[in-house]
């Protein structure tokens, strides 16, 4: 379960503050007042299409976390994270199924957004280093731009991404094209696509995989906030013949009710 956990992410625990408009563009920094608080509902789905068995279920994980900022300055920010509840459905029929719920974190990350380090809570379960942790390193991408934007402009950033295919995650550099695509009604929408191509070892065999790895997020600029990110990554791995259709989605969404 571990390589697939890499695959998923936890950009939920960064919130934005967005400096004024300068002749039209805008900074992007991560400036959350200390204390802010917010609740995330994610789910993951992967599926695979392997040529040599039957088609079966698609593995899930479902999760509420609850975000809280500890620190922000200039320099960076830390924020704690705990996974409220969570519950898994294995690919693999009869496998054990892995239970995050009361596992805690520390994230530090720059100003852009840029996972600098996630620790778990000495006080928990095997769990949360073994499989937590890499929910949280798994979707290092969504970094903010270095400049300032305008609604339209687009940039590029090469980002090491981990590649879970099976065995243990494998960094990949990937070329992302970010796009701020719009500023309206107080929320801004940032769209990203970068080609993923990868030389791989499984277990001494060589391979490879190619494809794309892409995704949106909605800010909400008053509160500073994510309201909304989703993730698609879409690959084919290629080992010892055979060609291996693999698709894995991320839903990650705050919770603004009572629920």
């Amino acid at each position: 379960m571990k390589p697939v956990l890499r695959g998923v992410g936890a950009a939920a625990m960064i919130s934005l503050a967005f400096a004024l408009p300068v002749s039209g563009q805008t900074l992007l920094r991560l400036a959350p007042p200390d204390g802010q608080e917010n609740r995330y509902d994610f789910f993951m789905e992967m599926t695979m299409e392997n040529p040599m068995m039957p088609p079966g279920p698609a593995l899930t994980l479902r999760a509420r976390m609850t975000q809280t900022i500890l620190s922000a300055t200039e320099e960076g920010i830390r924020a704690g994270a705990v996974i409220d509840s969570s519950s898994m459905t294995s690919a693999i029929p009869g496998a054990n199924s892995v239970d995050l719920s009361g596992s805690a974190f520390t994230i530090e990350m720059d100003p852009r957004g840029r996972l600098r380090n996630v620790v778990a809570d000495e006080a928990g379960d095997s769990n949360a280093q073994e499989f937590g942790e890499p929910l949280f390193e798994g979707t290092n991408f969504f970094w903010l731009p270095e400049a300032e934007v305008a609604a339209g402009d687009s940039w590029t950033e090469t980002v090491p991404v981990p590649m879970a295919v099976g065995g243990p995650a494998q960094v990949t550099d990937v070329e992302f094209t970010y796009t701020l695509s719009s500023l309206e009604d107080g929320q801004a929408t940032i769209t990203f696509s970068g080609p993923v191509e990868s030389s791989i070892d499984m277990g001494g065999m060589p391979g490879s995989i190619s494809g794309e790895l892409s995704g949106s997020m909605v800010v909400d600029l008053a509160e500073g906030r994510y309201v909304l990110q989703e993730s698609l990554t879409k690959l084919e791995m290629a080992v010892g013949g055979m060609a291996i259709p693999m698709e894995t989605t991320t839903t990650l969404e705050l919770v603004t009710d009572s629920g």
